[in-house]
């Protein structure tokens, strides 16, 4: 491939073929067009003009990406995060390296790292943390203040050339890395650290840096320390306070010297024992990892009772769910109760796949809250008093039970 590329007058190997996958592969993500307005209507009118151009520039080595859009968009928190947001054919040229760069980079990668892999998910980490957390009492919740933003360049490119030796690849996100952003008042930015988040090559590259932060730090320092890391999510496992406490100090240590920095008030070292140690308020006996709460819970197992850690959905994930549900107004729809069936089934659908994968009614609360939403629509579609409402959806359970998603586990009145 590379000699037919050097005869042809180019000096990278990457074909038509790639640049069209990563066409379409970009094309089901965000429509938010970048810096140069061009919208997926105009590109895919002029597809064949603008990704053979792509693919020349690419190939040959010319290729520069344009300015980068700056974005934000409101956290959780209440505090902002500030997206960047490269032209529609930027982040194709990102999909063709980072599918090329995936293949180089994942034969490495740790077991026990989940975060933007392929084949692996959150409920894989959740499902780990699970089974360690039965068998270490003591928790590390180890949160990197900012880590998109603050991952120095020249560390990560040491990186990158160290586990990709093809230099067309480094020197591509190394200008990816250097691209002006436009900030939202107009005014232009050179970054010196950090990779864009929105761009289509940075959760791979995020992955990489902690990978030889963390990664391989912990493995040559504690092997036999067992964790699970989910992007720049981490869980540390511990069997007495004092290892976490010295893993910890030491950790603080190594982030410092890659240029990162431990959130002080979001890590915390978690107690998940239940026995006289919960009566001391100044220990933390539970912690949240991809919307699931971990706390210490009596379980009834075989007749006896048992100290379970069962992950649950959050307060924070069921809050955010009731304000969807809120949002929807489903008392206003008119028309038939159909409608609202097919308004709200796939969203209950996607939470339940994903909040009750390890406890099948751990939603039931919010299910009863939209049975109560549902009867609010009887009462304003149907001018029925609550009792009335209520005998009417329990009829229509009888003879419809999978009508609503989540009336299979949290039936109608």
């Amino acid at each position: 491939m590379i000699e037919l590329f050097t005869k042809q007058g180019l000096s990278v190997p990457i074909t038509t073929m790639m640049v069209w996958e990563a066409y379409k592969h970009v094309k089901q993500g965000g429509e938010a067009p970048g810096t140069d307005g061009m919208t997926w209507e105009y590109l895919h009118t002029h597809r064949s003009k603008l990704l053979y151009g792509l693919w020349v520039r690419l190939a040959s080595g010319s290729y520069f990406p344009k300015t980068i859009r700056s974005a934000s968009i409101l956290k959780k928190d209440g505090s902002k995060r500030v997206l960047g947001l490269p032209t529609l054919l930027d982040r194709i040229a990102q999909q063709v390296v980072r599918v090329h760069l995936e293949k180089c980079l994942e034969p490495h990668f740790h077991q026990n790292s989940y975060g933007y892999r392929p084949g692996k998910s959150m409920h894989d980490a959740v499902s780990r943390a699970k089974y360690n957390c039965r068998q270490y009492p003591y928790v590390i919740t180890l949160d990197i203040k900012s880590y998109f933003d603050t991952i120095p360049h020249d560390k990560l490119l040491k990186a990158l050339q160290f586990y990709c030796k093809e230099k067309w690849v480094s020197l591509y996100v190394s200008r990816w890395l250097k691209a002006t952003v436009v900030n939202e008042d107009g005014s232009l930015t050179q970054p010196r650290s950090g990779t864009p988040q929105g761009g289509v090559i940075s959760p791979l590259l995020s992955n990489l840096y902690l990978h030889v932060v963390f990664d391989g730090w912990m493995l040559q320092h504690y092997p036999g320390i067992r964790f699970e890391r989910y992007a720049d999510d981490i869980i540390i496992h511990a069997r007495r306070e004092q290892i976490a406490q010295s893993i910890l100090q030491k950790l603080q240590l190594r982030f410092m010297q890659c240029g990162l920095s431990i959130h002080p008030i979001k890590t915390q070292i978690v107690c998940l024992t239940r026995d006289a140690s919960n009566k001391d308020v100044t220990k933390v006996h539970s912690f949240e990892m991809g919307g699931f709460v971990f706390t210490p819970q009596w379980v009834k197992e075989a007749g006896e009772w048992k100290l379970m850690i069962l992950p649950s959905p959050s307060r924070s994930a069921k809050k955010t769910i009731m304000d969807k549900i809120r949002s929807l107004r489903l008392h206003t729809r008119t028309g038939s109760i159909y409608v609202v069936a097919n308004l709200i089934n796939p969203l209950i659908r996607g939470w339940q796949n994903y909040y009750c994968h390890f406890i099948k009614r751990g939603l039931n609360d919010l299910w009863r809250f939209v049975n109560r939403r549902l009867e609010k629509w009887c009462k304003w579609n149907k001018r029925m008093n609550l009792r009335k409402s209520r005998r009417w959806l329990h009829m229509l359970y009888k003879m419809q039970p999978s009508l609503f998603a989540h009336w299979s586990v949290c039936p109608a009145y």
